[in-house]
């Protein structure tokens, strides 16, 4: 057997606009500068936004994956988009905290 590999590539059907990142250039925020709170705090309402954004694009995957009768499969993604969904509570009250102090 040959090994081979997959290349995939995606076009997107909504903007960033509403979190203002593109995705080769968002992804090195882990390396930006964490030396104080608004820092930390900055970069936590960024990731926040970022994930709201992919957990909506998880509802339009999974939604899809129906449309073309794949409901075992767009269900695992409902049930990832839920992890989203829980892990941005925790993020939000996290940030609410954080503003509060």
């Amino acid at each position: 057997m040959s090994e081979h590999t997959h290349t995939y590539t995606h076009e997107h059907e909504h903007t960033h606009a509403e979190h203002d990142h593109d995705h080769e250039a968002a992804h090195d925020h882990h390396h930006a500068p964490m030396e104080n709170k608004d820092q930390v705090l900055a970069l936590l309402d960024y990731t926040l936004k970022h994930n709201l954004s992919h957990a909506d694009e998880l509802t339009r995957l999974a939604d899809k994956l129906k449309g073309f009768g794949f409901a075992e499969a767009a269900d695992k993604v409902t049930e990832a988009e839920g992890f989203f969904t829980n892990g941005n509570k925790c993020l939000e009250e996290a940030l609410g905290l954080l503003k509060k102090d």
